[in-house]
């Protein structure tokens, strides 16, 4: 979709605008709060840390322990404070609840993937929370029922499916599942078409669940061997990092096997089964280093072949292909590369480079098929994927939006002519293509039918902003057509591991859309939407980068014309609520409201302790703050250890009491300190779910309940609460 000419023409005539000072627009106050509710006040206690010759106060600490009656206490009393305050906007937030409600597809069902004489596919009806996994004989016949996840979630107050593999034979189920959001799974094995569970793993053998709270809890990763009896399986340590594999026979009564430990912190371990079926995969990454082990898939109990040994900073992984290997690798390639070996010669000196992205791009993944390779990446800070023809040619599909996210569906067969491919915009519903190899064209197999939406009432923007540096920083922007001048924004951001915000369709944007908010993203530094370097900019001791770009961001969209002054709300969350939580601390004066989800805002007490989950695999990623100079760049935007004295905007902060990414504690005790040395005045509502973890609510309709908080929330901070 192309700009709309009266927005370009409005942007022209703002030119001379561009000077102005961003200030709050005069008129716009503050909606007063009743008089009655008082926030809880948490006890102080006289906790320090000492690094480096400075001494950081760490009055809340106390909040981490989980079993002190204090901590629970608390987050009862904040929890009951902002469901107290919330009343006053539960008109509103019934009515945007129902809006919700109202554009969710009751009845859905994907489109069918054929995959070993069956066509596989999911189903969810009126009423229920979770899909129901189906599949019919291509051959005839009635359906199957391979897995209902509501039948697994009854009894339970969250349920997440973690990963789902069908047997080589397709005579048997492995899937794992998690009912407490905290991330540790359990696997089970039924038979199909029985649905007989025949086999449950709640642990690593001799290990109790009770031992610890993640040691020995089962992680995602799952893959049959070809004998279609042995199941290969990940366990967590006590840091929740998936660092051993294990091998089963799930027909015997006999204890798994230990296949691989990995001993280094910062590497977590990963398992698959190639598409043509021959090898399985082993991974063991960190954030910038990789050690790939392939095994014949017929020899379960075989050994496993080393790729390359690991080398601090070489990036690869690798597709088998009959005898073929290829590899993507960012070997001599900072944008990474596709080069291609044999198996039987798979290591670093026989890679013999193939393909390049094009200017512009970098590449993030590779598919093999029998006939074809498909390799995924970004283009001009946009998704792509490309197929290569027989003369080594890459041909990238035309996606017809301004922004978008497109992304690889499941195409299992190894013979496969035709690619599954998943397509959706700010206003376009999610779309399921298929792609002919061969011809290089798309059919549009199914498009979400949204109730109640009508994409001509909306349209997209691909704006950028300048930096001093020369770069220019993305943002997305969607509006209502109707939008006249300068209107609120609810502006958006993340970046962070190099992953990438791309502007999909979000039915929960609707209700603040259609009364007169733009959406917005800002691509910041940190995320991969310019690819490596994009990244790069915005990590380690350039981190903040991402924070500076954000600000830019909302400032060009108020001198560009777009966002009235002192009418922005932001909204993070995980590494884009630390995003969020450092711009209110840096630039609170630009900002009316913000909502931070699960935020990363307790930044030096976390990443000092690795005992904590995902601390030292992501040292490579926010440093360490044990190293004097990672430290020194830490400490200036740690939001907890920033709390100063002055006026910050509302905002709704959410936890999580079983999240093992982000601890509860993080948020907690962020909000505990910002009530008690910010300047007094502003909103501030903390929102602990005591049932879940770092995603929030599991079920499709309890998730609305969320949705409709944050959007309540963010409406009558703007003024709009009709």
């Amino acid at each position: 979709m192309t700009r709309a000419a009266s927005i370009v023409a409005l942007l022209c005539a703002l030119a001379s605008a561009c000077q102005r000072p961003v200030t709050r627009e005069p008129g716009v106050e503050r909606p007063r709060e009743p008089t009655a509710l008082r926030p809880p006040l948490a006890p102080r206690e006289d906790t320090v840390v000492a690094l480096h010759g400075r001494t950081l106060a760490d009055p809340y600490a106390w909040l981490r322990e989980r079993d002190d009656p204090r901590t629970r206490r608390y987050l009862e009393q904040e929890n009951a404070y902002a469901e107290s305050w919330l009343r006053r906007v539960s008109s509103l937030r019934a009515r945007v609840r129902e809006e919700l409600r109202a554009r969710v597809i009751e009845d859905d069902a994907s489109v069918p993937v054929e995959h070993g004489g069956f066509a596989y596919f999911d189903r969810i009806a009126r009423g229920q929370q979770y899909p129901v996994y189906l599949r019919r004989a291509l051959a005839g016949g009635d359906e199957q029922i391979v897995l209902d996840c509501n039948v697994r979630a009854r009894g339970h107050g969250h349920f997440s499916l973690g990963a789902m593999t069908i047997s080589p034979d397709h005579t048997r189920l492995a899937w794992s599942e998690d009912v407490s959001g905290a991330e540790r799974y359990r696997v089970l094995v039924a038979e199909l078409p029985s649905g007989t569970v025949v086999a449950q793993l709640d642990g690593e053998p001799g290990h109790s669940r009770d031992d610890d709270e993640h040691a020995g809890a089962i992680g995602e990763s799952l893959a049959w061997a070809a004998d279609s009896r042995t199941l290969f399986f990940t366990t967590l340590d006590e840091a929740h990092r998936e660092w051993r594999l294990w091998r089963v026979d799930t027909r015997s009564r006999a204890d798994a096997t230990l296949v691989f430990e990995e001993p280094d912190p910062q590497h977590a371990v990963e398992v698959h089964r190639s598409r043509d079926d021959r090898t399985m995969v082993m991974s063991s990454n960190s954030q910038i280093t990789s050690e790939v082990r392939l095994l014949r898939a017929d020899d379960p109990t075989g050994t496993w072949q080393v790729v390359e040994p690991r080398h601090t900073g070489l990036e690869y992984e690798v597709e088998p292909r009959g005898d073929a290997l290829l590899v993507l690798t960012n070997d001599g390639a900072p944008e990474f590369m596709l080069a291609r070996a044999s198996m039987a010669l798979p290591g670093r000196r026989h890679w013999r480079p193939w393909l390049r992205p094009p200017a512009g791009g970098s590449f993030s993944g590779v598919e093999a098929f029998a006939e074809h390779v498909v390799v995924s990446g970004r283009s001009e800070g946009l998704p792509q994927v490309w197929t290569v023809d027989a003369r080594g040619q890459l041909h990238a599909i035309a996606w017809p939006d301004a922004a978008y996210a497109a992304h690889l569906g499941d195409t299992p067969e190894f013979a496969a002519k035709r690619l599954r491919l998943h397509y959706s915009s700010p206003v376009v519903p999610d779309s399921v293509y298929d792609y002919d190899l061969v011809e290089h064209r798309l059919e549009l197999r199914d498009r979400d039918e949204v109730p109640q939406f009508d994409p001509s009432r909306y349209r997209v923007l691909r704006l950028h902003a300048p930096a001093d540096d020369g770069a220019e920083i993305p943002i997305t922007v969607v509006l209502p057509v109707s939008a006249a001048g300068q209107v609120p924004v609810l502006l958006h951001g993340y970046g962070a591991y190099g992953v990438s915000y791309d502007a999909e369709f979000e039915a929960q944007a609707l209700p603040l859309l259609d009364r007169g908010v733009a959406i917005a993203i800002a691509h910041v530094r940190g995320g991969g939407e310019l690819g490596r370097a994009w990244y790069d900019a915005g990590k380690l001791g350039h981190k903040q980068q991402s924070f500076d770009d954000f600000v830019l961001a909302a400032e060009f969209l108020v001198r560009s014309g777009v966002a009235a002054p002192g009418r922005i709300a932001i909204e993070g969350a995980s590494a884009g609520g630390l995003l969020v939580g450092a711009v209110v601390t840096q630039r609170p004066d630009l900002f009316r409201a913000a909502v931070v989800g699960v935020p990363f805002v307790d930044v030096i007490n976390t990443m000092r302790d690795a005992s904590l989950p995902l601390t030292a695999g992501e040292w490579d990623e926010w440093g360490d703050p044990r190293r004097a100079a990672d430290f020194a760049t830490m400490v200036r935007y740690s939001p907890y250890d920033n709390v100063r004295a002055q006026r910050y905007p509302d905002m709704l902060v959410l936890a999580g009491w079983n999240d093992p990414r982000v601890g509860y504690w993080e948020p907690a005790k962020w909000v505990a300190r910002l009530r008690a040395e910010a300047e007094p005045g502003p909103l501030l509502l903390l929102r602990t779910d005591m049932g879940s973890g770092h995603g929030g609510a599991s079920g499709r309709y309890d998730a609305l309940d969320e949705q409709a908080v944050a959007a309540a929330f963010v409406l009558d901070r703007l003024g709009l609460d009709q």
